[in-house]
């Protein structure tokens, strides 16, 4: 087996069953990502359209650059969890349509990856922002209630989240945009470590995360 895994699995819901497609992948050298830095390019995309930035101890301008993460550690193993659209047809408001299946999907690839943390004893940069605690301290100007457990998505340190799925897994990310329905929806996470873990080892642990 090559450092690329692709497996299926379903997951039963309360009021349906989707299939999860997930692409992984083993960057061997950290420092290949370091190309897929745009810190202040997405720094500013954020100041201007997420009501996030500055909100969230999690978010810019507060989340630390790649390079700060990516120095204490070798290894990365990129994720990626996607479900096709057509499981969430009934739901009539395409845009909660689409918000639920993300909702599954981070829940569900945050639970691994914290998992998978744990094994590796690494460091997981998350699918979207942190969202530990509602609201974020933050917003009240007091300091981060779990510094231990906050993390970082991709994105708020400044990696190009699009260029590095379709350049290390050929996986387009798709959005909900002028009302019209992606055809699959995605989220997608980093776990940053200093073993040596084969692709084998992700899967089983995977498989045994997903099993919880």
């Amino acid at each position: 087996m090559n450092d690329i895994l692709f497996l299926k699995k379903e997951k039963v819901l309360a009021n349906r069953t989707i299939y999860i497609e997930i692409k992984g992948r083993i960057l061997k050298s950290i420092d290949t990502l370091t190309k897929y830095f745009e810190g202040e390019r997405l720094a500013e995309t954020c100041k201007k359209g997420c009501p996030n930035y500055g909100m969230k101890w999690s978010c810019p301008p507060f989340a630390v650059p790649f390079s700060n993460l990516a120095k204490r550690y070798t290894y990365a193993f990129l994720l990626i969890f996607s479900t096709e659209m057509k499981y969430y047809e009934d739901i009539k408001n395409k845009y909660l349509a689409v918000k639920a299946a993300n909702v599954t999907l981070k829940s569900t690839i945050e639970k691994s990856t914290r998992d998978l943390e744990i094994v590796t004893k690494g460091y997981t940069l998350l699918s979207g922002s942190c969202r530990l605690c509602k609201p974020c301290y933050c917003k009240m100007g007091k300091p981060c209630k779990h510094p231990d457990r906050m993390r970082y998505s991709m994105e708020a340190t400044g990696l190009n989240v699009q260029r590095l799925s379709l350049d290390f897994l050929e996986h387009e990310l798709l959005w909900y945009k002028d009302k019209t329905l992606p055809r699959y929806t995605s989220a997608v996470t980093l776990v940053l470590y200093n073993e040596d873990f084969t692709i084998e080892n992700m899967v089983r642990l995977l498989e045994e995360s997903m099993k919880r």
